[in-house]
């Protein structure tokens, strides 16, 4: 209120307290812009290393799940050796030196030597896929982050297939051993384990070119999200910018204003 013409000592008080705050707030906001711009440089480093660390991942992934389709296809092909070794003696099962000579205990002692590399191969990459999957889950779980989902599932099927192929290769050896001691009677088991491996085999080979063809789409993914977050915060921090612009603008009017009166 004034008194005779003159701002009243309070008015004056209030005046040099809106003044300080309306410069604080002044100050908040050019630091505002800043820090929102510095955050962004922090926010693409962070989610570039993470995206980057998926890719990686991914990559190692792959190249595991051409080692195991190798493996698969080296099981193949001496499974199919031995099944071309059975059909061979089993017309004569009782001339041990042809047994011997076709079907050597080297032979199924490859096929599980081959099998059990598999084996490891598998749990060596799956630590590697989780791993990469539990990364770009940790991102989609950010709010207002919407990414397209890998087939997780993919790699525990492959895991009960290739415990599968393992028991029944196992099986297998012992199918051949009992053949290889005269039991003729094997040739049928053999013959119809050989098309049980074959098939799983087969469905193996699918589910790794499954598995490969997932992971490359989470490295396009993850190339993808890396654009587009840096296009998503240049934009948020360019609105943040403006924002804080418009209350720099206020308060400096703001400023003048109790400025002049508390000058009049």
């Amino acid at each position: 209120m004034r008194e005779n013409g003159t701002i009243s000592t309070w008015r004056r008080v209030w005046l040099i307290a809106a003044i300080i705050i309306s410069l604080l707030v002044l100050l908040l906001a050019a630091s505002g812009i800043v820090g929102t711009w510095f955050g962004r440089g922090v926010a693409i480093n962070v989610n570039d290393s993470l995206m980057e660390a998926v890719d990686r991942l991914a990559g190692a992934g792959r190249q595991g799940v051409t080692q195991l389709s190798d493996g698969v296809d080296e099981i193949r092909v001496l499974v199919g050796e031995v099944e071309s070794a059975v059909d061979e003696v089993s017309q004569n099962i009782t001339d041990k030196g042809l047994v011997m000579t076709l079907l050597p205990q080297e032979k199924e002692e490859k096929i599980l030597t081959t099998a059990e590399n598999v084996g490891e191969t598998l749990d060596s990459i799956t630590s590697a896929v989780e791993t990469a999957f539990d990364l770009y889950k940790a991102i989609d779980d950010i709010p207002l982050v919407d990414l397209p989902k890998p087939e997780e599932a993919k790699v525990q099927t492959l895991n009960e297939n290739v415990a599968e192929i393992q028991d029944n290769v196992d099986q297998f050896a012992t199918d051949v051993q009992q053949f290889r001691d005269d039991a003729a009677s094997k040739v049928d088991e053999i013959s119809e384990r050989i098309g049980e491996i074959n098939n799983q085999l087969e469905t193996t080979s699918q589910n790794l070119s499954a598995l490969d063809s997932e992971l490359a789409d989470l490295q396009t993914r993850v190339n993808d999200w890396q654009g587009r977050f840096r296009t998503i915060s240049a934009i948020t921090s360019l609105f943040v910018t403006l924002l804080l612009i418009w209350i720099i603008y206020a308060m400096v009017n703001l400023i003048k204003q109790y400025w002049a009166e508390w000058k009049s």
